[in-house]
């Protein structure tokens, strides 16, 4: 089913446009080094610098956003555009041109509906909405953003309402996939600067916050806010749904999830990959120990080398692109076990958006939060229809090769909004999470309190 989001706002700027593009059901990610925690290729606009060519992003390293880079290429070369069928040949990221405008006959119209060219509607909106749909939601002019009539207004003039937006601060695992959302929303999207920094969810807490948002999975946020400090966390966007494996060698007699008995299999400790190893072993009816037929958890962090030399495991899980990168190691004595017996699937991770009730309070950092959730939904939207699209801005701080990057997306789903049973995730995995911290569990009353919703509303809201 594929549901189109429809325009309110008078006046669009460029890098909330994506969040035109249809949003393709419900649609994942991990947690760090311990402690964080397709559609067939759509097709594009026909003119102006692309998002994925070889000029690859001119933004500092971990430090992007604000103005497009201003490469004749564009901010990935000369694939199609997304900045309109009159997209500049100098355009920045994302077909945003770099002197920070939306295309003068290009960008987001000024009139005309959201919608694209869809297999029910294929010639698209007929008032030149959003997405230029001339031939069919997924065929040549599919995702191609733009259409005639638009808005000359940079961004600091789409801004106008309230302003500059402000720079954000943001703290996270930076070599996960999950941050792909992020990723693109930061070169590009949001206007104006997103500094990325190595951290987690811990990085709001304390006196002194050292940022003013960050992901980590919904492991890592009950380990902080179970203990004092993080009574301001709270959880406002997932960027991604995680989905979980065990990586085993045949060669170990393993072929199935019973055949872990006996055997020793490597997890971080603590991380979301450890809760989905235990809900699988249960499944499985297994436990994990040293006794007969046991299963010997091991703690560690699998990648590429996990199972050379002696003394390596049987099995292995981690997240993405580890546990792709040990698989792949193994070639063809890999074998994969991602569901319980009856094939269900026993746990997603939620990799969440967290910020503090301080930056909520804060009218011009929520503006920007609301801006940046937009941005992220908008980007979402973009990797359910092409996953290969965040591949310029992921490869580089993932250190992994395309390959396996791809491998590793299909185990994400980026759902671009915050997921329903958010609650209700926490309230099952909180025992889990107290026993390892060796605390008391909380209420699912006590819980409900760290989520917020409003940041999300105000974006739908906006778009």
């Amino acid at each position: 089913m594929v549901c189109w989001i429809r325009a309110s706002r008078p006046k669009l700027h460029a890098n909330a446009f994506w969040g035109l593009v249809a949003l393709f059901g419900a649609s994942g990610c991990g947690d760090s080094d311990g402690q964080r925690g397709t559609p067939a290729n759509a097709g594009h606009g026909a003119s102006g610098a692309g998002v994925l060519g070889a000029a690859g992003f001119t933004a500092g390293a971990e430090t992007s956003g604000g103005a497009a880079p201003a490469s004749a290429a564009g901010a990935n070369g000369a694939s199609p555009s997304r900045g309109g069928s009159s997209g500049s040949a100098t355009a920045g990221a994302f077909g945003v041109p770099s002197s920070g405008g939306v295309p003068s006959s290009g960008g987001a119209p000024s009139s005309g509906g959201a919608e694209a060219g869809t297999s029910e509607n294929p010639s698209g909106n007929a008032n030149g909405g959003r997405v230029a749909g001339g031939s069919g939601g997924n065929g040549a002019a599919g995702l191609g953003l733009g259409g005639a009539g638009g808005t000359s207004a940079g961004l600091a003039g789409m801004a106008a309402s309230g302003g500059p937006y402000p720079d954000l601060r943001f703290s996270g695992l930076v070599s996960a996939v999950e941050l792909a959302p992020l990723r693109l929303a930061a070169n590009g999207l949001y206007p104006a600067k997103v500094t990325i920094a190595s951290g987690g969810v811990d990085a709001l807490c304390g006196a002194s916050p050292t940022a003013d948002v960050a992901t980590n999975a919904e492991t890592q946020f009950l380990r902080a806010t179970g203990s004092a400090g993080c009574e301001k966390v709270r959880i406002i966007f997932t960027v991604c749904e995680g989905l979980y494996r065990i990586v085993a060698k045949k060669s170990a007699g393993i072929s199935t999830l019973a055949d872990l008995a006996g055997k020793r299999v490597m997890a971080p400790s603590g991380a979301s990959s450890a809760y989905f190893l235990s809900l699988m072993l249960s499944a499985g009816g297994l436990t994990a120990g040293s006794g007969a037929g046991q299963v010997d958890v091991v703690s560690g962090n699998p990648s590429g080398s996990t199972f050379n030399g002696g003394g390596a495991p049987d099995a292995a899980t981690i997240w993405e692109p580890g546990i792709e990168q040990a698989a792949e190691a193994l070639g063809s004595d890999a074998v994969v076990i991602d569901n319980e017996v009856s094939g269900n699937e026993v746990y997603r991770e939620l990799f969440n958006l967290h910020t503090t009730t301080d930056v909520l309070a804060d009218p011009a950092k929520r503006r920007g939060l609301v801006e940046l959730v937009r941005d992220l939904v908008a980007a979402s939207a973009t990797l359910r229809a092409d996953p290969t699209a965040a591949d310029a801005v992921l490869t580089g701080p993932t250190g992994v090769s395309t390959s396996v990057l791809h491998a590793s997306m299909k185990y994400e789903r980026f759902a671009g909004t915050l997921v329903p049973d958010v609650l209700d995730v926490l309230e099952v995995e909180e025992p889990w999470r107290a026993t390892v911290d060796n605390r008391s569990a909380r209420s699912r009353e006590a819980l409900a309190a760290y989520i917020d919703d409003s940041v999300l509303a105000d974006a739908l809201a906006g778009m």
